[in-house]
């Protein structure tokens, strides 16, 4: 599969940034990072990928961050046809089901928090 990660400019880059895309990255997929892109080349990147993650690790629901992304990036095609999976401060959301639904809860997120929920997708084989 084909991930873009786009990570929230207002949101620092940090550890847990990397632990998500080394994941993703180790389970043989191919990952693109928004800051690793200027604005011109997100829209021929986002049409070319499978799923969009979001790095938001405030407390907010999942059509707001999808809304600050669109607002941010602001492209020309639709991406109504993408999935998203959005990596909040208590936990981790998809609409690849029919609603946008938790899929994993985190008391608070941090380190340890993170790696159970690696740990959860390999026992599933998510993300392979």
């Amino acid at each position: 599969m084909k991930y873009f990660v786009w990570i929230n400019q207002e949101s620092q880059y940090n550890d847990y940034n990397d632990d998500i895309i080394d994941f993703l990255w180790n389970n043989g997929n191919e990952v693109h990072i928004s800051t690793n892109y200027s604005t011109v080349d997100f829209e021929q990147i986002i049409q070319e990928c499978d799923c969009i993650v979001l790095l938001n690790y405030r407390n907010v629901c999942f059509k707001t961050a999808i809304e600050a992304f669109q607002n941010s990036v602001a492209l020309k095609k639709s991406i109504s046809q993408k999935n998203f999976l959005l990596f909040s401060e208590n936990g981790v959301y998809t609409d690849a089901i029919p609603f946008p639904h938790k899929i994993f809860h985190f008391d608070i997120f941090c380190k340890k928090e993170l790696t159970r929920f690696f740990i959860w997708s390999n026992r599933l084989k998510l993300f392979k």
